[in-house]
């Protein structure tokens, strides 16, 4: 059983991304997060890892509302994030793993301007099916793969890169999704518990 905490600098991308991010510019900013983790390993070498985290992620976007002129603002979003398990390698301290992710967005918000410049934050983006316009999907899904390394004395640090395979807009009056993607990665620091 373990914990860790860290960063991650998340983007966007996929094929409609300029319907979201004007010329097609979604740029990596800073979030953070927070975690469980449990190994079980079966061998010397070999394991599975489970992880429940949460994670808030940002991206820097490029808006053009036709008032003011194109402007670059944050799209943030907070996510649940559940790793329900990973087979892992476990080598002299490096662990190396892959699995699925499961996503649960709490939220989402995106920096807007209003006739006057002012700028303000807008939670609509959020949304529901009900709603006009783009709102996002409340569920993700996808894949990951990391490596950690892990001291004698429990401390580990890992790096991570997630992929989203689900469309994170759909647009409430066409029913349409639109093919744009989470992709993150992640840098963490962490404590291993009971450590033998």
């Amino acid at each position: 059983f373990g914990i860790n905490a860290g960063v991650n600098w998340s983007t966007l991308n996929g094929e409609d991304i300029d319907n979201l991010s004007k010329e097609e510019s979604a740029k990596r900013a800073v979030g953070h997060s927070i975690g469980v983790t449990l190994d079980n390993r079966t061998s010397n070498y070999f394991g599975l890892k489970h992880e429940l985290s949460f994670s808030q992620r940002i991206t820097t976007i490029r808006i053009d509302d036709e008032i003011n002129p194109a402007f670059d603002s944050k799209f943030k979003r907070q996510y649940i994030d559940l790793f329900p398990v990973s087979p892992t390698l476990y080598y002299k301290g490096f662990e190396v793993y892959a699995g699925p992710y499961l996503g649960l967005l709490l939220n989402a918000s995106v920096q807007r301007k209003d006739e006057n410049g002012n700028t303000y934050t807008d939670k609509t983006i959020y949304g529901t099916g009900q709603a006009t316009g783009d709102y996002s999907q409340k569920m993700d899904a996808g894949f990951v793969a990391g490596l950690n390394y892990a001291l004698p004395n429990g401390i580990n640090i890992g790096a991570r890169y997630i992929r989203g395979l689900v469309p994170i807009l759909e647009n409430s009056e066409s029913k349409h999704q639109w093919k744009i993607y989470n992709e993150s990665i992640f840098v963490t620091i962490g404590y291993k518990f009971n450590k033998k």
